[in-house]
Protein backbone atom coordinates (compact mmCIF):
# COMPACT_ATOMS: atom_id res chain seq x y z
CA UNK A 1 0.00 0.00 0.00
CA UNK A 2 2.76 2.38 0.54
CA UNK A 3 3.90 1.86 -2.95
CA UNK A 4 0.48 2.93 -4.50
CA UNK A 5 0.21 6.05 -1.98
CA UNK A 6 3.50 7.61 -2.73
CA UNK A 7 3.11 7.88 -6.30
CA UNK A 8 -0.19 9.97 -5.79
CA UNK A 9 1.46 12.14 -3.50
CA UNK A 10 4.02 12.53 -5.61
CA UNK A 11 1.83 13.42 -8.38
CA UNK A 12 0.97 17.26 -7.76
CA UNK A 13 4.61 17.80 -7.37
CA UNK A 14 5.70 16.41 -11.22
CA UNK A 15 2.56 18.44 -12.42
CA UNK A 16 3.68 21.34 -11.06
CA UNK A 17 7.06 21.39 -12.31
CA UNK A 18 6.63 20.62 -15.64
CA UNK A 19 3.73 23.66 -16.08
CA UNK A 20 5.01 26.96 -17.17
CA UNK A 21 6.71 29.12 -14.60
CA UNK A 22 4.55 32.25 -13.57
CA UNK A 23 4.40 35.00 -16.49
CA UNK A 24 6.51 38.49 -16.01
CA UNK A 25 3.98 40.94 -15.52
CA UNK A 26 3.82 43.66 -17.96
CA UNK A 27 3.48 47.33 -17.37
CA UNK A 28 0.21 47.69 -16.58
CA UNK A 29 0.55 45.21 -13.84
CA UNK A 30 3.57 47.00 -12.45
CA UNK A 31 2.18 49.42 -9.63
CA UNK A 32 2.46 53.12 -10.59
CA UNK A 33 3.76 55.79 -8.02
CA UNK A 34 1.17 58.14 -9.38
CA UNK A 35 -1.82 59.21 -7.00
CA UNK A 36 -5.23 57.78 -7.65
CA UNK A 37 -7.84 60.27 -8.19
CA UNK A 38 -11.33 59.97 -8.06
CA UNK A 39 -13.30 61.08 -11.66
CA UNK A 40 -14.42 63.89 -10.21
CA UNK A 41 -11.04 64.98 -9.51
CA UNK A 42 -9.75 63.92 -13.03
CA UNK A 43 -12.60 66.18 -14.81
CA UNK A 44 -12.19 68.96 -12.80
CA UNK A 45 -10.17 71.98 -14.06
CA UNK A 46 -7.15 72.46 -12.78
CA UNK A 47 -6.46 75.09 -9.77
CA UNK A 48 -3.87 77.82 -9.90
CA UNK A 49 -1.11 77.27 -6.96
CA UNK A 50 -2.08 78.44 -3.43
CA UNK A 51 -5.77 78.96 -5.03
CA UNK A 52 -8.68 77.47 -3.47
CA UNK A 53 -10.26 74.98 -5.11
CA UNK A 54 -13.60 76.27 -3.88
CA UNK A 55 -13.13 79.59 -4.66
CA UNK A 56 -12.17 78.72 -8.28
CA UNK A 57 -15.05 76.82 -8.95
CA UNK A 58 -17.54 79.52 -7.12
CA UNK A 59 -16.27 81.61 -10.27
CA UNK A 60 -16.04 79.58 -12.71
CA UNK A 61 -19.99 79.37 -12.02
CA UNK A 62 -21.08 82.31 -11.45
CA UNK A 63 -22.05 86.49 -13.54
CA UNK A 64 -18.71 88.18 -13.92
CA UNK A 65 -19.12 91.22 -11.13
CA UNK A 66 -19.60 93.80 -14.11
CA UNK A 67 -22.76 91.83 -15.19
CA UNK A 68 -24.50 91.57 -11.91
CA UNK A 69 -27.32 94.20 -11.26
CA UNK A 70 -30.13 95.46 -13.03
CA UNK A 71 -30.67 95.73 -16.51
CA UNK A 72 -33.46 96.72 -18.61
CA UNK A 73 -34.61 97.03 -22.40
CA UNK A 74 -35.48 100.78 -22.29
CA UNK A 75 -35.36 103.56 -19.04
CA UNK A 76 -39.16 102.72 -18.33
CA UNK A 77 -37.74 99.24 -16.91
CA UNK A 78 -35.58 100.67 -15.01
CA UNK A 79 -38.01 102.79 -12.64
CA UNK A 80 -38.82 100.66 -9.43
CA UNK A 81 -42.12 102.41 -9.07
CA UNK A 82 -43.61 101.18 -11.96
CA UNK A 83 -45.30 97.74 -12.29
CA UNK A 84 -45.10 96.93 -15.97
CA UNK A 85 -41.17 96.99 -16.46
CA UNK A 86 -41.55 93.24 -18.28
CA UNK A 87 -37.99 94.55 -20.10
CA UNK A 88 -36.01 94.26 -16.63
CA UNK A 89 -33.34 91.80 -15.93
CA UNK A 90 -31.77 91.99 -13.13
CA UNK A 91 -28.14 89.52 -12.70
CA UNK A 92 -27.16 87.68 -9.34
CA UNK A 93 -24.07 86.08 -8.56
CA UNK A 94 -25.46 82.66 -9.80
CA UNK A 95 -29.15 83.49 -11.57
CA UNK A 96 -30.93 85.73 -13.91
CA UNK A 97 -34.68 87.31 -12.99
CA UNK A 98 -36.88 88.19 -15.26
CA UNK A 99 -40.84 89.49 -14.90
CA UNK A 100 -41.89 85.98 -14.76
CA UNK A 101 -38.91 83.44 -14.07
CA UNK A 102 -35.57 82.74 -13.07
CA UNK A 103 -32.77 80.95 -14.55
CA UNK A 104 -30.11 79.47 -12.55
CA UNK A 105 -26.70 78.75 -14.25
CA UNK A 106 -25.99 75.33 -14.78
CA UNK A 107 -23.43 74.06 -17.18
CA UNK A 108 -20.82 76.62 -18.15
CA UNK A 109 -19.01 76.61 -21.66
CA UNK A 110 -17.16 79.71 -21.30
CA UNK A 111 -16.68 82.50 -19.09
CA UNK A 112 -14.25 85.61 -18.69
CA UNK A 113 -15.14 89.02 -17.42
CA UNK A 114 -16.94 89.93 -20.41
CA UNK A 115 -18.71 86.69 -21.65
CA UNK A 116 -20.91 84.40 -19.95
CA UNK A 117 -22.52 81.24 -21.54
CA UNK A 118 -23.94 78.74 -20.03
CA UNK A 119 -27.07 76.32 -19.77
CA UNK A 120 -29.45 77.62 -17.45
CA UNK A 121 -32.23 76.10 -15.60
CA UNK A 122 -35.45 78.05 -15.95
CA UNK A 123 -38.23 78.24 -13.84
CA UNK A 124 -41.22 80.25 -14.09
CA UNK A 125 -44.89 80.35 -14.51
CA UNK A 126 -45.34 76.59 -13.25
CA UNK A 127 -43.19 75.30 -15.92
CA UNK A 128 -39.28 74.38 -16.11
CA UNK A 129 -36.66 74.29 -18.88
CA UNK A 130 -33.19 75.05 -20.01
CA UNK A 131 -31.83 77.10 -21.99
CA UNK A 132 -28.38 77.79 -23.86
CA UNK A 133 -27.45 81.10 -23.32
CA UNK A 134 -24.41 83.86 -23.76
CA UNK A 135 -24.07 86.88 -22.01
CA UNK A 136 -21.88 89.80 -23.18
CA UNK A 137 -21.02 92.79 -21.87
CA UNK A 138 -20.43 95.63 -24.46
CA UNK A 139 -19.58 99.66 -24.64
CA UNK A 140 -17.42 99.94 -22.01
CA UNK A 141 -19.91 97.63 -20.03
CA UNK A 142 -23.02 100.32 -19.98
CA UNK A 143 -24.75 97.41 -22.58
CA UNK A 144 -25.29 93.80 -21.72
CA UNK A 145 -26.30 91.53 -24.88
CA UNK A 146 -28.01 88.19 -24.32
CA UNK A 147 -28.15 85.93 -27.00
CA UNK A 148 -30.16 82.57 -26.95
CA UNK A 149 -29.76 79.44 -28.66
CA UNK A 150 -32.01 76.25 -29.48
CA UNK A 151 -35.26 76.07 -31.34
CA UNK A 152 -37.38 77.66 -29.13
CA UNK A 153 -35.18 80.90 -28.06
CA UNK A 154 -35.98 84.17 -28.81
CA UNK A 155 -34.72 84.87 -32.34
CA UNK A 156 -31.51 87.52 -32.52
CA UNK A 157 -29.55 88.89 -29.53
CA UNK A 158 -31.48 91.19 -27.13
CA UNK A 159 -29.75 94.18 -25.74
CA UNK A 160 -29.90 95.36 -22.44
CA UNK A 161 -28.64 98.85 -20.75
CA UNK A 162 -27.41 98.88 -17.21
CA UNK A 163 -29.98 100.89 -14.59
CA UNK A 164 -28.54 103.91 -12.67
Amino acid sequence: MKRFNLPLLAMPLVLAACSDPSPEPDASATPSMAPIVSESEALAPPVAPGASASASSLAETSFPMAMRGRWGMNAADCDPARADNKGLMTVGPNSVKFYESIGEIGVVADRSESVLRAVFDYEGEGMEWKRDARYELSDGGKTLILTEYGDDAPQGPRRYSQCK
